[in-house]
C-alpha cells in the first residue's frame, strides 16, 4: 500500500509540473507580436519576417511589437554565441518604463563555437532590416542597445556600404532614423584574444576581431555615423574582450559623444550591472 501511494504521489508530481510548463510557456514566448510580425509580412514579405523571427531557432529568438509608445523603440542586439532572450533583464525594465524593445537573433544561437564566429555580411544585413522595419513601424527614431560583438555588427548596419566579405551593397547610412547608440563591453576596435590573427574564424583579418581586420578599418575609417548620440560602456578588468589592443582600448567609439569607463567588472558584469546607466543614455542622454 505504502509503495502505491508513494508512486501516486510521484505521478501528481509529474503532472503538476507539466502542467505548469504549459500554464508558463507562453509568458516565456519571446516571437514578435501578431501585429509587428503582420507589418512585417505586409511591407517587406515572408522571407524578412523569417530573417527576423527565427522560428527555426524557437520561440525564444525574437521580440517586439505592440501599442505604440510615447518613448522611442529600443533595439537590442546581442553579443557572440546568444540569443536576445539573454537580454530580458533590461528587455522588461525598459518596458516598464514605456520603452518598445524590439529584437533579433543574429547568428545560430550558439550553436558555432566561440571562435568560429565572424562578423558575417548575413548578421549585418538581419540587424539593419531590423533596425529599417522597427523605424517605419514606429515611425521614430530608434535607440540602439549592442552588446560585445554585437557592436560593431550593429554600427555596420548603420553605416550600410559594402561588406567586406561578400561586396554586397547594403545601401546609405541609418544615421538619421538613429537617436541614441550604446555600445556596452563592445569589441568596436578588436578583442585582446585575437592579438594573433588566425586565418579562419573569430580572429580573422578579413571579417574577424583582429584589430586590423578589413571589417574593423571599415567601420572606423568615419566617425559620427552610428546616430545623434554614441555612447559606451566598458570595464579595465574585461576578461573576454581586454581593455586594449594595437595601442587603442577596444570598446570607445572613435567620435563617441561620451563613455563610462568602470573599474574591476567582468564582460559579463558589464552588461548586467550597468543596466540602470544603459537606460539613462537611452533616456536622458547622460549616465546618471
Amino acid at each position: 500500500m505504502r509503495a502505491k501511494i508513494i508512486i501516486f504521489l510521484q505521478f501528481i508530481s509529474i503532472f503538476v509540473k507539466i502542467l505548469l510548463i504549459l500554464f508558463l510557456l507562453p509568458f516565456y514566448n519571446c516571437e514578435f507580436n501578431p501585429d509587428f510580425r503582420a507589418f512585417v509580412h505586409n511591407r517587406y514579405g515572408l522571407p524578412i519576417v523569417n530573417q527576423l523571427e527565427r522560428r527555426d531557432l524557437g520561440n525564444d529568438a525574437s521580440t517586439g511589437g505592440g501599442p505604440v509608445g510615447s518613448e522611442e523603440a529600443v533595439v537590442i542586439v546581442h553579443g557572440i554565441t546568444n540569443k536576445i532572450t539573454r537580454f530580458n533583464g533590461i528587455i522588461e525594465k525598459l518596458r516598464s518604463q514605456g520603452f518598445q524593445v524590439f529584437g533579433t537573433t543574429w547568428g545560430d544561437g550558439g550553436t558555432t563555437p566561440v571562435g568560429l564566429v565572424e562578423l558575417r555580411c548575413a548578421y549585418v544585413k538581419q540587424i539593419r532590416s531590423m533596425l529599417i522595419a522597427v523605424r517605419e513601424y514606429t515611425n521614430k527614431k530608434v535607440d540602439v542597445i549592442a552588446y560585445s560583438m554585437g557592436s560593431p555588427i550593429a554600427r555596420k548596419a548603420i553605416l550600410g556600404g559594402t561588406c567586406v566579405d561578400t561586396r554586397e551593397l547594403l545601401g546609405p547610412p541609418l544615421t538619421e532614423h538613429v537617436d541614441t547608440f550604446l555600445s556596452v563591453a563592445g569589441t568596436n576596435n578588436g578583442a585582446l584574444p585575437c592579438l594573433v590573427p588566425i586565418p579562419v574564424g573569430t580572429c580573422n583579418k578579413k571579417n574577424g576581431l583582429h584589430c586590423e581586420s578589413e571589417f574593423l578599418s571599415d567601420i572606423n575609417k568615419l566617425k559620427g555615423y552610428e546616430g545623434t548620440n554614441i555612447f559606451s560602456i566598458f570595464s579595465t578588468s574585461d576578461e573576454k574582450i581586454g581593455l586594449k589592443m594595437c595601442s587603442r582600448l577596444v570598446s570607445p567609439i572613435i567620435g563617441e559623444t561620451g563613455y563610462v569607463r568602470k573599474e574591476g567588472l567582468t564582460h559579463d558584469q558589464v552588461m548586467d550591472n550597468t543596466i540602470d546607466t544603459q537606460i539613462n543614455f537611452i533616456f536622458k542622454h547622460r549616465p546618471k
